[in-house]
């Protein structure tokens, strides 16, 4: 085995698109996720030495460790996750470095437990984060490039948003718009979660006013 990036990713929600597209059969929601892993596999064809398995929801993309590449890498990341936006979904996930071996259908991995690991347990939200190791690597006493962001949690995750916001801003905009309003009015405490967070990322990065007011009613003056 040879040291690689590793990225795993999830789609969000994808429990859901299953379950409506099993009730009402319109192929409508099976089209546009068969859609997403095409264009998918276009993003990253550029690279020869890059690997991509898709399988469900879960995507895992890995090359060769080069300290060179690693821009060009998240880079590619972060155009899939804005073409995923576009569509009106989401994903998570978590870039690691650590041996890994694929061929075929057949995948032995560190990278990939260390990658599926970052994202089951601190991605938490819509962003794709690096991992901790992978920043000391790298960037040990440097400043680290612009495709990243520090968050207040300490994590630092590929800036999306920022990346492609000038590429059909129009689209980005509305699409942003929609997905955290779908998001707020959820049921779940997670899925509000996730649109508030989305709804942060995007007043920073667009100076848009997405995030929702924390108390509601008059406030009594003592």
């Amino acid at each position: 085995m040879k040291i690689h990036y590793v990225a795993f990713l999830d789609i969000l929600g994808f429990k859901s698109i299953v379950e409506n597209e099993a009730k009402h059969g319109t192929g409508e929601y099976l089209g546009k996720l068969f859609k997403c892993h095409q264009k998918c596999t276009e993003i990253f064809k550029s690279d020869p030495q890059l690997t991509i398995i898709q399988f469900s929801d879960s995507i895992v993309i890995s090359r060769p460790y080069e300290a060179s590449e690693f821009r060009r890498f998240v880079t590619s990341i972060a155009t899939y996750q804005r073409y995923l936006l576009d569509e009106n979904l989401l994903c998570r996930g978590g870039v690691a470095v650590n041996k890994h071996f694929t061929s075929g259908t057949f995948t032995f991995s560190s990278g990939l437990i260390d990658a599926y690991n970052l994202e089951s347990t601190t991605a938490r939200f819509p962003r794709v984060v690096i991992s901790p190791d992978v920043i000391d690597l790298i960037f040990s006493g440097e400043k680290l490039p612009v495709e990243l962001i520090e968050e207040d949690d300490g994590v630092f995750f590929i800036d999306y948003i920022g990346i492609t916001k000038n590429e059909r801003p129009i689209i980005l905009a509305r699409a942003v718009e929609d997905i955290i309003e779908s998001l707020l009015v959820g049921d779940s405490s997670s899925v509000r979660e996730k649109g508030i967070w989305l709804a942060n990322y995007s007043d920073a990065l667009l100076g848009t006013s997405f995030t929702p007011r924390k108390f509601k009613g008059g406030l009594v003056s003592i």
